[in-house]
């Protein structure tokens, strides 16, 4: 039985994949807005219980959508009744909370899994194994202002996506990090700008912003011989690759040193899968013991929210500077 805890705007968007995966009779709900929780309860014909204590009881996993500061304490409590979770981004605003969540789920052998669903955008995917040895990366994600989410900075709301896909290219630790940004409409950052070294000399670059006029969210990698674009908005992947002598793909040209190469350019097929969908489904094939957790999934939830929480970090000082 799937628990779903919170039926706001992505909850609902979270049920709805669910009854699709699961069926309307292996899900309750618990919404605390009595009235909203009727509304969910008779739209889609799903069981609502009285509280969250009555939804642990029942279920054998836990999917807390719920405002980011209520996070942590909604799933230690979930972790401590030895229940699996899913928990949308961020997981929690400390790295203290997060080494506790952790040291829970190894305790009682749980899975739990971050809602980091660029992951599962099909244009990251077609492009995660060919990207080879990235260099660089220019990194735009901007939205126009909602108040749903802005209870966060703009760096855990929406940077934090893109910090996690370059943890996901980039197995070295951080070297060094600088930021900055305004705090516009919210009384925390709405616009803000990083960049990110690492230690093996890969550099990220990355502006996220929630007062912008239109939507973006676009990834530029730069490597040794290859350009790669991610439009995770529109679902596109686009690689540019300059081969040396010995193939026949793309096109021919001279370099500055008079030395034939070829250029080649691959454009990821359309996929217009269902991220949320896709995420929702692996974590239940992972908690029905059907594949092994990843590992390295689970430690990239450590580094990137580290990451993220530093970004911050930088920005609240300059800011009060």
């Amino acid at each position: 039985m799937i628990g779903i805890l919170g039926l706001g705007h992505i909850g609902e968007i979270h049920l709805k994949n669910w009854i699709e995966i699961v069926g309307k009779r292996e899900i309750l709900f618990y919404e605390p807005n009595i009235a909203r929780s009727n509304e969910i309860e008779s739209k889609y014909a799903v069981s609502a219980v009285d509280s969250y204590d009555q939804l642990i009881q029942h279920c054998d996993a836990i999917d807390i959508v719920t405002p980011t500061n209520t996070h942590f304490e909604l799933a230690r409590k979930a972790l401590l009744a030895s229940k699996h979770i899913f928990v949308e981004k961020p997981i929690c605003e400390t790295t203290e909370e997060l080494r506790e969540l952790m040291a829970i789920q190894e305790e009682k052998s749980l899975i739990v899994q971050v809602g980091f669903i660029e992951r599962y955008n099909p244009a990251y995917k077609a492009l995660f194994y060919k990207v080879q040895t990235p260099k660089f990366f220019e990194v735009h994600r901007l939205a126009p202002f909602t108040v749903r989410g802005s209870e966060v900075s703009v760096i855990m709301d929406l940077m934090i996506h893109d910090i996690d896909i370059i943890v996901s290219f980039v197995d070295s630790p951080v070297r060094s990090i600088s930021a900055n940004g305004v705090a516009v409409i919210s009384k925390t950052p709405d616009i803000a700008n990083a960049r990110i070294e690492f230690e093996n000399g890969v550099v990220a670059n990355l502006t996220a912003s929630r007062i912008s006029m239109k939507k973006m969210r676009k990834m530029r990698i730069f490597s040794e011989n290859m350009y790669s674009t991610i439009d995770f908005l529109d679902k596109k992947a686009e690689l540019y690759e300059i081969k040396g002598q010995g193939s026949n793909e793309g096109i021919e040209f001279l370099n500055s040193e008079g030395e034939k190469k070829r250029l080649v350019n691959y454009v990821a097929p359309f996929n217009n899968e269902n991220a949320m969908k896709m995420q929702l489904s692996d974590f239940l094939t992972t908690i029905s013991g059907y594949e092994p957790v990843n590992k390295k999934y689970t430690s990239d939830y450590m580094r990137s929210l580290e990451i993220a929480l530093s970004v911050q970090k930088i920005f609240l000082h300059n800011l009060l500077a």
